[in-house]
């Protein structure tokens, strides 16, 4: 969870989710643009949980007996790939 809450804030395309806000924020909301980003940050953390997931959902329903840490390692190492745009943003935040 961690993983994707990282993804989300310093991921490239939370700029697209952003600018993309007429579309999906709702029209009696104040449109101030920290509200803006932190819910672009949040949609975009929820895809990528969601997305991870997909990978850990087809081995569960394929595989014969199915164990709980391999769908969790999978479903980790989904996030952690959707992840790994967001690593250049996170190194330069971290570098002060």
């Amino acid at each position: 969870m961690a993983v994707a809450i990282v993804n989300g804030i310093f991921s490239p395309w939370v700029l697209m989710v952003f600018l993309l806000y007429p579309v999906w924020y709702p029209g009696w909301a104040p449109p101030s643009s920290q509200i803006v980003y932190m819910a672009s940050a949040l949609i975009l953390s929820t895809v990528t949980i969601m997305l991870a997931g997909v990978p850990a959902a087809l081995y569960e329903r394929w595989s014969a007996k199915p164990s709980s840490i391999v769908v969790s390692s999978i479903w980790l190492a989904g996030t952690v790939l959707l992840t790994l745009p967001a690593l250049p943003n996170v190194m330069r935040a971290l570098s002060g």
